[in-house]
């Protein structure tokens, strides 16, 4: 490599390493704007509605305290707002009476109060209200309640609204009944029934949780009576689990690990949080309970309470910002916070404050330092190479000068998408290492590659596979193959970009289109300059990054982890997290068997007919070169199996043993996630840009490998004759128009979901793509086969790879060798049948290698 090119390239690594600092990153609480009223409420409904948080209802005593005589006043006013900046304002729309005391979620767009009481007493009322354009919209026409309920506790589970407990009266006993509403039928089919017996004592005043699909309750208070007919209560510290059943009305109740303390009356519903938490914050403790004068009374208690569901136990949280606990308030998740409205700071005595917790954690000054840089680099990276890709060969094939270890390192970087290093980790994490079995047979595709299918490449002096297509075939093949591989990127570029920028604008806070905007402008502009010369030392970067990341990632995992890596193999062991083979003969699952056969036709797939890697075998100088940088490719997958497959159990185990680390709720986040919580600030920048990087390869591999096969194989073939440098100023348009496309593809799916429309397109294409590894078989190996047999061949083996995936439980790691195999199967038979049709096989089988 150019000694100029090394200095720079070493010192923006140097530079982007050096950009970091160690910072302590916890759980952290915001005031929001003031709800307009001087007093504040107790007892109010929230949830989100349109993208506005609404709030409203509630009780306060707003003349005098209660124990100065005060009268208790019930509100039937509804706030919402629409962001941070605009602040509260006070809807036309009123409740249908004073409200306080009732329990409310969001589902459907809708907030959905239920219950709660008012200066006459308790009511079986539920509404659901509408956010749109300014205006509160409120409907009531639905069933009511069984009975009056207030002081109950409840919350959304699946679009399923489960309450439990309450009074039905001011001076009742707690109730033990739990009801629940599907929220997903038709109006005219909803209807409150009862669920499975509550297995704890009657309650009021309990903490609720959602988290993963099950439904949760924490504390309350018992009431009895007193000899004077008042009422008392006992602080409870029980917890409990339901499982829904396949049907709303089944399930099953389990009893929980109990909490330390009572939390009773603390905001509900609790807060899910990450992966394995829920959050209590604050709430009614002993010491408070018991605490007689609420003229002097210090404040409900303001540690914060976890349990973690995966772990099932209890950890501390940490505490509250001083003065800022509340009781008897609602919560709603809204734009990444969890938000308490107001709510009681003693007896009597209520707050306007609105206390919101940040769900992700900040990404700092460093790391957006770091991610510049990185950015920077590669622009850099581009202009440098812009100097001398003033050929198609140049700009299509490096000048073949690309050294072999790069080349290698390349190959490997295309194949690890930005998709591929989050997903394999979260699935070791949620399984085991069975998926490691296949990767391995990496090693057993590279001798064949090297041997039968390089020479080919090499040898007839082209540019992409299909042109060989059309030497042993026709040019239809080559059009065949050529097409298909150019409308199977298009259908995934937009996806590449779309993926891993959910999970990064999740963790970084930055805005998804931004996110998405950026990988898609900076990977055209330095592809646009530096050619396939750019995309190759961007993907070494990457590489080098990536796998950097993954091995700080389980140092830094380790060190945390009580008894270190003794412990990652103790616990890996207990919970089958090094299970690598499955010895049965099902089909349906990722057995031995099936990873094995699946997982060297999918292998064999991309090495032996994709152009994105075929075209990486022709930058280096001859075939001993490209050799070599098969075997780098295939050699460096190795140790990249044990760093991503141990992350994953190394991340099992860190969360696992410290329970009170909050990792992401969402399995696609929590590798990222990860990165910027745990990893020294700088670093997990850089990381964050390999992700970046590693999307931006993915991206301009299509955006460089499209324009050569379209220039290649279609271009030249509609007009041929016209000078290089024309066809040079063409792929350059061409590779601007794919990264604009690919960019607002993504930018497309962002906005309006519909990338099950792309999932499918790329399925479909890529049972014709998984089947032109078929043809390539077919080419190399068959010496009777001919131009329609291959069609046919194709057409049919992407047919049957269709009805196997619609129509039975074949394991999808399987798909790959279905369509080769039928392929190959059919598409010979074919050419038997009609032997008449193109084909040219001497001097372009595998016989002629043997000669040779």
């Amino acid at each position: 490599m150019n000694s100029a090119l090394e200095k720079s390239l070493f010192v923006s690594l140097f530079l982007i390493f050096v950009v970091f600092q160690a910072v302590s990153k916890e759980v952290k609480w915001e005031e929001l704007p003031s709800i307009p009223d001087k007093e504040g409420f107790a007892g109010m409904f929230a949830g989100v509605s349109n993208g506005a948080l609404l709030v409203g209802g509630g009780a306060n005593f707003p003349d005098k305290r209660p124990w100065e005589g005060g009268e208790k006043v019930w509100y039937e006013e509804i706030f919402f707002m629409e962001s941070k900046k605009t602040g509260w304002v006070l809807s036309a729309q009123k409740l249908p009476q004073p409200l306080a005391y009732s329990v409310s979620g969001s589902y459907n767009d809708k907030v959905w109060v239920i219950g709660g009481n008012d200066a006459q007493g308790h009511t079986s009322l539920v509404i659901s209200l509408t956010y749109r354009n300014g205006e509160v919209v409120l409907e009531n026409d639905y069933p009511q309640l069984p009975v009056p309920l207030a002081s109950m506790t409840g919350t959304i589970v699946n679009g399923v609204f489960y309450v439990l407990g309450g009074q039905k009266t001011p001076t009742g006993l707690a109730e033990a009944k739990f009801y629940f509403l599907d929220l997903k039928k038709k109006r005219s089919e909803m209807k409150w029934e009862e669920g499975p017996q509550f297995p704890g004592e009657a309650r009021i005043q309990a903490v609720a949780a959602s988290h993963k699909e099950a439904f949760y309750i924490f504390s309350g208070f018992g009431l009895f009576k007193n000899a004077d007919e008042s009422l008392g209560r006992t602080l409870l510290k029980d917890a409990y689990k339901f499982t829904p059943g396949d049907l709303p009305n089944q399930g099953t109740w389990k009893k929980l690990e109990d909490l330390p303390r009572g939390v009773a009356a603390a905001p509900s519903p609790a807060f899910s949080l990450g992966g394995d938490h829920i959050l209590i914050a604050g709430g009614l403790d002993e010491k408070t309970l018991l605490h007689t004068d609420p003229a002097s009374h210090p404040g409900f208690l303001d540690k914060m309470l976890a349990y973690n569901t995966n772990a099932e136990e209890w950890v501390e949280m940490g505490d509250m910002p001083e003065g800022t606990s509340r009781v008897t308030a609602p919560s709603t998740y809204w734009e990444g916070y969890w938000v308490v409205p107001n709510g009681e700071k003693g007896p009597g005595v209520r707050s306007p404050k609105v206390m919101a917790l940040k769900t992700q954690n900040p990404f700092g000054w460093a790391n957006w330092t770091t991610l510049g840089a990185y950015l920077a680099c590669m622009l850099g990276i581009g202009f440098y190479f812009s100097k001398r890709e003033n050929t198609t060969t140049e700009y299509f094939l490096a000048g073949k000068r690309i050294p072999w270890w790069a080349a290698g390192l390349s190959i490997y970087g295309t194949q690890l998408s930005a998709i591929t290093f989050m997903a394999v980790p979260v699935i070791v994490y949620a399984t085991n290492w069975r998926l490691a079995v296949g990767s391995f047979m990496i090693l057993a595709i590279v001798p064949l590659i090297i041997k039968y299918y390089l020479p080919f490449f090499r040898r007839l002096n082209i540019t992409t596979a299909y042109q060989y297509l059309e030497l042993r075939f026709d040019i239809r093949v080559r059009l065949l193959g050529s097409l298909t591989f150019i409308l199977l990127q298009l259908a995934r570029m937009g996806v590449v970009l779309y993926l891993p920028a959910i999970a990064i604008s999740s963790v970084t806070n930055m805005d998804i289109f931004l996110c998405i905007a950026i990988m898609g402008v900076f990977s055209t502009i330095y592809t646009v300059m530096g050619g396939m010369e750019a995309v190759i030392w961007t993907d070494v970067i990457q590489v080098v990054v990536l796998l950097g990341g993954a091995l700080l990632s389980i140092f830094i995992a380790i060190a945390n982890i009580d008894g270190g890596f003794s412990t990652v193999i103790e616990v890996g062991m207990e919970f089958e997290k090094f299970k690598l083979i499955d010895w049965s003969w099902d089909y349906t699952q990722l057995v031995f068997w099936v990873a094995i056969i699946g997982f060297f036709f999918l292998n064999l797939i991309p090495y032996s007919s994709d152009q994105v890697v075929i075209q990486r075998y022709l930058t280096v100088k001859d075939e001993k070169e490209a050799e070599k940088s098969l075997w780098t490719n295939g050699l460096i997958t190795i140790p990249g199996i044990f760093l991503f497959f141990g992350l994953g159990t190394v991340l099992f185990v860190y969360y696992l043993t410290n329970p009170e680390k909050i990792g992401s709720a969402n399995p696609e986040e929590l590798l990222p996630y990860y990165i910027v919580a745990e990893l020294p600030i700088g670093i997990a920048g850089l990381v964050i840009a390999g992700i970046f990087a590693a999307s931006m390869s993915s991206l301009d591999s299509s955006m460089n490998s499209i324009a050569t096969a379209y220039i290649t194989d279609i271009h030249k073939y509609i007009k041929p004759g016209l000078k290089d440098r024309e066809y040079l100023k063409l792929a350059k348009t061409i590779t601007i128009i794919m990264g604009v496309f690919g960019t607002l593809t993504a930018v497309w799916i962002a906005a309006t979901e519909v990338g099950f429309i792309f999932d499918l397109f790329q399925k479909l294409l890529g049972m014709i793509g998984g089947c032109l590894a078929g043809v390539f078989i077919l080419a190399i190996f068959s010496q009777r086969a001919n131009s329609l047999g291959v069609i046919i061949g194709t057409l049919s083996g992407a047919g049957i790879t269709f009805l196997v995936s619609k129509f039975t439980d074949v394991n999808g790691y399987l798909y790959g060798a279905i369509g080769v195999l039928s392929c190959v199967i059919i598409g010979f038979l074919i050419s038997l049948i009609f032997p008449n049709s193109k084909s040219q096989p001497q001097g372009l089988t595998f016989k002629s290698i043997i000669k040779k």
